[in-house]
């Protein structure tokens, strides 16, 4: 898929984010149970790690690829979150989508001559790794929506094979590829060549 959007944050984080951004939405649309996807959740389970590492004093977990029930439940909350994100652009009203708990602390850091803001999540209960890593997902995703100054409408599930997808440029897509497109068009054409043929085939019977 083509990365073409663009954003006025520094280059390499803006690389980074749609790189995450790519690796959530195909951790979502995957089949967990399936063996091809061992990979993905080892990267999945790896970008996790690194949000864990950054909040070491409150989450105390470690991810592991071979945690497939933690898998399942974090792919069911992220495409829970991508369909609230779906459904809400079609409201008029301002509707909140999720809440991260914690502390925020903005901070000036004088050898970078820059503002910082550090998020620190409530501590996290011992014995209760997915409620902990949902937290730790939604600010994930917090950021990654973020730093890519995306519009919310840009947010779809395909009609035909129901895969979340996002569309980086600012033409409007109904379907997630052009082989659902095509799928559709396709399903369409031989319908109405169907009406066609009964259509034809009752005059003739007339006749």
């Amino acid at each position: 898929m083509k990365k073409n959007w663009t954003s006025k944050k520094n280059r390499s984080v803006i690389r980074d984010k749609r790189d995450h951004l790519d690796m959530l939405v195909e951790f979502i649309n995957a089949d967990l149970t399936n063996g091809s996807s061992n990979p993905l959740m080892r990267r999945f389970a790896d970008f996790l790690n690194l949000m864990m590492v950054q909040h070491r004093e409150t989450h105390p977990y470690i991810m592991g690829a071979e945690k497939t029930e933690i898998m399942q439940g974090l792919q069911k909350h992220l495409r829970a979150r991508f369909k609230k994100i779906i459904h809400n652009t079609t409201l008029l009203v301002e509707v909140p989508l999720w809440t991260v708990r914690g502390s925020l602390k903005f901070t000036v850091e004088n050898i970078a001559g820059r503002f910082h803001e550090r998020f620190r999540f409530q501590k996290a209960k011992e014995g209760d790794e997915l409620k902990a890593t949902k937290q730790l997902i939604d600010l994930a995703l917090i950021e990654i929506i973020r730093d890519l100054d995306f519009n919310p409408r840009r947010f779809h599930q395909c009609p035909k094979c129901k895969s979340y997808f996002y569309q980086p440029t600012e033409k409007e897509r109904i379907y997630c590829s052009t082989r659902c497109g095509d799928a559709v068009r396709l399903q369409k054409f031989r319908q109405e060549k169907k009406k066609l043929q009964k259509r034809l085939s009752g005059e003739s019977d007339k006749k």
